[in-house]
């Protein structure tokens, strides 16, 4: 068991199966090896995705396909070696969301999603560069959007 400090969860204790290792770390964070996922219902399809190695990072993370429904990429030979995987299946998909203060004007990044291997407990932040997607994709109304196209 791991107790550790958050800055907006408060004292915490994560149980060792619940880690999930990020080899090289996340873009922007790449000395952030290890995180887990804290799932509080009343916030329900979102998470976060919290550090464990710098505590204040926690990443509001949501299934992608929630969104948008036709949202889709392969995942490379390399990243699936770096999540020790063989094949998709079994494989989670999340993206990170951005609340500004204008919670209407919320987006999801949909070009760097984040894929976990939940049984051999590895991730990767993954970079679908020439995907066309967007790393400001409308949260609200993107359902009915190809998911692609924005800044």
């Amino acid at each position: 068991m791991m107790l550790i400090h958050t800055l907006n969860f408060g004292d915490l204790e994560v149980p060792e199966e619940k880690v999930i290792a990020f080899k090289e770390g996340i873009p922007g964070f790449p000395q952030v090896h290890r995180f887990t996922f804290l799932e509080f219902d009343d916030m329900k399809p979102f998470q976060y995705l919290q550090s464990l190695d710098d505590p204040p990072i926690a990443l509001l993370i949501v299934n992608p396909f929630l969104v948008d429904p036709a949202y889709q990429f392969q995942l490379s030979p390399s990243d699936m070696e770096d999540i020790h995987c063989s094949a998709p299946v079994g494989v989670a998909v999340y993206a990170v969301a951005t609340v500004p203060a204008d919670p209407e004007e919320a987006t999801l990044n949909l070009m760097a999603p984040i894929v976990v291997n939940e049984s051999e407990r590895c991730g990767k932040q993954v970079i679908l560069h020439d995907s066309g997607y967007s790393v400001k994709h409308p949260l609200f109304g993107g359902a009915n959007k190809s998911g692609k196209g924005g800044k």
